[in-house]
């Protein structure tokens, strides 16, 4: 992969709009142990506030995928990978990118500061992506 090939998967990596339409993976693996990662934050995002074990789990999944972000960036920024494959490693973060943003989000005491939130990061993302495109 040259240069311009790596910088431009990165530039895709830090889009904000990276992670309009993406989804959280179904799983992720903790420890050698499959985690339904959906179904756990469905679950615990229904909670009206996160306690003790809940909390202690919230972190550790977000430091899991953390870690694997950085670790597949860390692959096409050393450029351990070849175009190709850093293409295909540029969704997977991006999902991980939204499973960490929601995850995050947990930590939110309120459910309309987080719609609040949301929205207007929506709006930002919506409003880069169209100067991207040249329409403003």
């Amino acid at each position: 992969m040259n240069e311009r090939e790596r910088d431009s998967l990165l530039d895709r990596i830090h889009q904000s709009s990276g992670t309009i339409g993406r989804s959280m993976p179904e799983t992720v693996t903790l420890d050698g142990e499959s985690i339904p990662l959906r179904k756990f934050y469905i679950e615990v995002s229904g909670r009206e506030e996160l306690r003790g074990e809940d909390r202690e789990s919230v972190e550790e999944v977000l430091s899991y995928l953390r870690r694997e972000r950085s670790v597949r960036i860390k692959r096409i920024r050393n450029r351990e990978v070849d175009y190709e494959t850093g293409k295909a490693l540029v969704p997977e973060i991006q999902d991980l990118d939204r499973a960490i943003n929601a995850f995050e989000s947990l930590e939110d005491p309120s459910y309309e500061e987080q719609v609040r939130r949301e929205k207007i990061e929506s709006a930002r993302e919506l409003v880069e992506l169209m100067r991207d495109l040249g329409k403003l």
